[in-house]
């Protein structure tokens, strides 16, 4: 048996497959993919990061980083700065443009959490988000 339709293991691979695609419609509207939009949130909250720590962050390695930031950069939404001490490394911030396009970014995200809450009382999310963290840990004990 491949599947249990009726499973929990099932219910949450179905709801991360239509919060992907809720995402993924929205983000391709602002012509951005999802790596290079956790990109710009994660150097909106974390200005003058450097490469490595986006890579981290991403999970991803550091040459496909330096293919995201490249192409944010060519379109305007980040810089990079070398800083006096260390000529080495460049530290990345949003420019204006990338800062409006985070909170379009931001917007997504805060619509998608309502609307998974939508007919929820408080008491059930809180519920919802201790079984959901539970199921987690078990997860990543494997």
């Amino acid at each position: 048996m491949i599947s249990n339709r009726d499973g929990l293991a099932e219910k949450v691979y179905l709801l991360s497959r239509l919060q992907q695609n809720y995402v993924v419609s929205r983000l391709k509207k602002l012509h951005l993919n999802s790596l290079q939009a956790r990109s710009l949130s994660y150097i909106f909250h974390h200005p003058g990061t450097i490469q490595r720590e986006v890579a981290d962050y991403l999970g991803k390695k550091q040459a496909t980083v330096t293919n995201i930031l490249k192409g944010l950069e060519e379109r305007d939404f980040v810089y990079r700065e070398i800083p006096k001490n260390n000529e080495r490394q460049k530290n990345i911030f949003l420019t204006e443009k990338g800062k409006q396009l985070v909170d379009q970014v931001n917007l997504i995200f805060e619509q998608l959490d309502e609307k998974v809450r939508k007919g929820l009382t408080k008491e059930e999310q809180k519920q919802l988000m201790m079984n959901l963290t539970k199921a987690e840990k078990n997860l990543e004990e494997n």
